[in-house]
């Protein structure tokens, strides 16, 4: 099993600590590496992506290590997951790829019962040809989101933003991502 990278590590520390379900979805879960962590550590994880055996992308999968199970889904479409609804929902690395991600986070609050786990890189971190949504500290930074305006797409449930490193490296590069929790049982009642 390939060892877990620290943004792995920083989703599994944003998972809550109460008692839940304990099913998961990952939506863009590429090979499948957290998905197998989480499965031997007692999980039911459902595991979608694209279909990325075009780009090269060979999966994990395998019953030997835990039994998550994959399902080609999109976004756009509920009706394509494997499950209409799992306790946490991640989403990593996802949704700087969508021309209309704000629909897609609608549908990733949808499909969480307790807990939705986003990550997404920082201003042009990481940069990638197909990138296409970037995101800012600043409300008023030239081809930059703001990264605030995630809490009021999640409102009224609690959202938290927080700046993390995915590896070693990202001291020297001066790169970041955010780690965005949404909360879906804080906020409501209050």
């Amino acid at each position: 099993m390939k060892q877990l990278s620290m943004k792995d590590i920083a989703i599994l520390d944003a998972f809550p600590t109460y008692s839940y379900q304990k099913t998961i979805l990952e939506v863009g879960c590429g090979d499948g590496k957290l998905d197998f962590y989480l499965a031997n550590m007692g999980f039911r994880v459902h595991g979608t992506d694209i279909d990325l055996s075009k780009l090269g992308i060979k999966r994990l999968w395998s019953a030997k290590a835990g039994n998550p199970t994959f399902q080609k889904a999109n976004i756009f479409d509920l009706s394509s997951f494997p499950v209409k609804s799992a306790s946490v929902v991640i989403a990593s690395e996802i949704l700087e790829h969508l021309p209309g991600w704000k629909l897609a986070l609608v549908h990733l609050i949808a499909l969480a019962n307790v807990r939705l786990i986003i990550t997404v890189p920082h201003e042009r971190s990481f940069f990638s040809l197909d990138h296409i949504n970037f995101w800012h500290d600043f409300q008023f930074k030239a081809g930059f989101g703001y990264i605030n305006e995630f809490i009021n797409l999640c409102k009224p449930f609690s959202t938290s933003i927080t700046k993390i490193r995915t590896k070693p490296e990202d001291v020297e590069m001066g790169q970041y991502a955010y780690l965005i929790v949404v909360d879906k049982r804080q906020g409501l009642n209050d």
